[in-house]
């Protein structure tokens, strides 16, 4: 089984921009900076694909937060999102669908 996980912001712009692991882990350390978002509370979704190669199974997992920046645009807090403010059913989708367009289709089984 393999695993990959993927890093996302989303703005109130309607914006979503997707990090590597490695930057990811850089802006949770505080170690990046990202001066686009200074000042700003933001929403994060990270997705989990566990792709089961034996039983052909593909496991999508999501798990979202609300993300503050500070003046130079340094993670300083993150917690629970909003209920002003929610991740919505279109950009969990969307982020979701943007995932999976590298995921080969299965052709379909006709009987």
């Amino acid at each position: 089984m393999s695993q990959q996980i993927r890093h996302f912001i989303l703005t109130p712009e309607g914006g979503i921009r997707e990090f590597t692991p490695d930057q990811a882990a850089g802006i949770a350390a505080g170690d990046s900076r990202l001066p686009e978002f200074a000042n700003r509370d933001l929403r994060y979704l990270q997705l989990t694909m566990m792709d089961n190669m034996k039983s052909g199974e593909l496991k999508i997992q999501t798990a979202g937060a609300r993300v503050h920046f500070d003046e130079d645009g340094r993670l300083t807090e993150a917690g629970p999102p909003i209920e002003n403010e929610p991740i919505t059913h279109f950009e969990h989708d969307a982020v979701v669908q943007w995932v999976l367009r590298d995921v080969p289709a299965a052709a379909p089984t006709f009987h």
